[in-house]
């Protein structure tokens, strides 16, 4: 089987080790000791990884015993390619953030694609768990051409679904299907499906958009990545969306709303108080009754005379965003 496979693998990379520490050939020596550590990071033993990551960051130090970016800068690419994987299983966010910024330093030198690609990707992944979405953005699209230029194509296309998702987070302009790399994809029924999506973001299409995400073929909920970044993007695209179907409006019933956006009443609330608080909407949530009543923005005194009217919807709501926030830093 696969297991006992790999234990094999294993045995023969520690005896080529012991016999290359013995006839002082480092290079090599390194290089079998990387494809051993990549071995463990496949088999999830840690505490293996972390002691040979260990062994061989001291093979690439100077004198000083600072990292020797001057010879040593692609080996330390690859261990910190290494290392970033090893803190995305582990989720030790920390010690990714002390190493990504030197990774970087590092890409700028002659650097395999292949080490690249994966410590973008990571990047792209880390900014995304802090809401850092051009950024994120950024990262993907640097590991999206990586991966392609590698030919590794289901990374490749993974990271451009990546991509577009925090394209659209960030509320971007920019289309990701405007550049020649990400057109090699564009027949792909899931990388298509990634285009519609951004179609019916761009037109403000709540009901395609929801359509689009909820649909197994197009596997963006299946992807455990994936799926926890979609409620970020509904909500932005009903941010978006209520704020211009509220545009002409100085009352709006709030069924009709939830009707449009496909949401609860508890969920409607929520996205107007937040709409209230941004300044992006002068108004007042009068719950009795079922209506938001809005007035315009240039109405300083009027909106802090309706302060009081949803001050009480605010301190329900903020009770729930308290709940979910506990709920998502727990995990």
């Amino acid at each position: 089987g696969g297991g006992s496979g790999s234990s094999h693998l294993e045995t023969v990379y520690s005896l080529t080790l012991d016999a290359l520490k013995k006839s002082a050939n480092h290079r090599l020596w390194f290089n079998t000791s990387v494809k051993l550590a990549k071995l463990y990071l496949e088999r999830e033993n840690l505490v293996a990884l972390q002691k040979k990551l260990r062994e061989l960051h001291d093979q690439c130090l100077d004198a000083e015993g600072r990292d020797d970016v001057q010879t040593k800068g692609s080996q330390l690419l690859e261990l910190y390619a290494l290392e970033i994987q090893m803190c995305a299983r582990t989720k030790n966010a920390l010690r990714m953030k002390e190493i990504y910024p030197k990774t970087i330093n590092l890409t700028s030198a002659i650097a395999d694609p292949r080490n690249v690609a994966v410590i973008r990707e990571s990047g792209g992944k880390m900014y995304m768990t802090e809401k850092k979405w051009m950024a994120a953005y950024n990262e993907f699209l640097e590991a999206f051409k990586n991966f392609q230029e590698t030919g590794n194509a289901p990374r490749a296309k993974m990271m451009l679904k990546c991509v577009v998702l925090a394209n659209m987070l960030a509320l971007s302009d920019i289309n990701p299907f405007d550049s020649r790399e990400a057109k090699v994809y564009q027949e792909d029924p899931e990388i298509a499906a990634m285009s519609q999506l951004r179609m019916a973001f761009d037109s403000k299409d709540v009901k395609t958009v929801d359509k689009i995400l909820k649909d197994p073929r197009y596997k963006i909920v299946s992807d455990s990545f994936l799926r926890l970044y979609v409620e970020d993007l509904l909500r932005n695209i009903r941010l978006t969306v209520l704020e211009s179907i509220l545009q002409p409006y100085r009352s709006a019933r709030l069924d009709f709303l939830c009707q449009e956006l496909n949401v609860s009443r508890e969920e409607l609330t929520s996205l107007l108080v937040q709409l209230i608080l941004d300044e992006k909407l002068g108004g007042g949530i009068d719950d009795v009754n079922g209506f938001v009543e809005l007035y315009g923005q240039s109405s300083r005194r009027g909106r802090y005379g309706e302060t009081e009217r949803w001050s009480k919807t605010l301190r329900r709501v903020v009770g729930a965003l308290h709940h979910r926030l506990e709920h998502v830093t727990g995990v």
